[in-house]
């Protein structure tokens, strides 16, 4: 489950009709992040910023909305907001990262909210109060993660055992919120930190909920 695919930065990529996927370096870690286009509701997902991003996004329909799975992955949020006046999304948990008054103004949302026609959010926890799911009705359905897990060259897995406060209890959360996700229906898995899974992804996280591991982001 590679997420070094060969392509342009900012080329918008179908994963399935009426879900695109982009990838960019992080500006802060420099590792590769994803991010998601709704064509449909026009919908941004977890945005990062790459040359030529906004002239695609352009061509694409326009961004109305931006959403984000965590407050950490605001990303190139700025620019999209911008660009096309879109209304940004936070989970409401978060919202104090964004008391800078040159940030945009976020609409916080809440856990079991339809934040805009078909994408309703889920909480996750436990790596932090924010971090959140998003569960989108687009063809055989989809789920967006924030960063309960994240894909590598093995499949899904933690985040290093580093980035948690407690580890293995955070693990325990972690495997609990997932397990209940699972009564979801989807077929597609939209990570923001891995390649997406266009088809048997609701498979994919049932075996790594049932047999655990941890990723390597190295």
């Amino acid at each position: 489950m590679s997420d070094e695919r060969e392509r342009d930065p900012g080329l918008l990529v179908e994963v399935v009709p009426g879900i695109l996927d982009w990838s960019g370096r992080h500006p802060n870690h420099g590792g590769t992040v994803h991010s998601h286009f709704l064509t449909e509701q026009r919908v941004a997902i977890d945005p990062i910023g790459a040359p030529g991003l906004i002239e695609e996004l352009e061509r694409a329909g326009g961004v109305a909305e931006v959403l984000l799975t965590n407050r950490h992955h605001q990303r190139g949020s700025e620019e999209i907001v911008a660009a096309f006046g879109a209304a940004l999304h936070v989970p409401r948990s978060g919202l104090d990262e964004f008391g800078a008054a040159d940030r945009p103004d976020p609409v916080g949302y809440d856990w079991g909210e339809e934040i805009v026609e078909g994408v309703t959010a889920h909480e996750v926890g436990s790596l932090a109060p924010d971090d959140g799911a998003l569960h989108i009705e687009v063809g055989p359905g989809a789920l967006a993660l924030a960063d309960s897990v994240v894909g590598d060259d093995q499949g899904l897995g933690f985040v290093p055992d580093s980035l948690m406060d407690d580890p293995e209890e955070t693990k325990r959360g972690l495997l609990g919120s997932l397990h209940g996700l699972l009564a979801l229906d989807f077929d597609v898995l939209l990570l923001a930190h891995g390649a997406p899974v266009a088809s048997g992804g609701k498979r994919a996280l049932e075996t790594f909920v049932a047999e655990p591991r941890t990723a390597s982001l190295g």
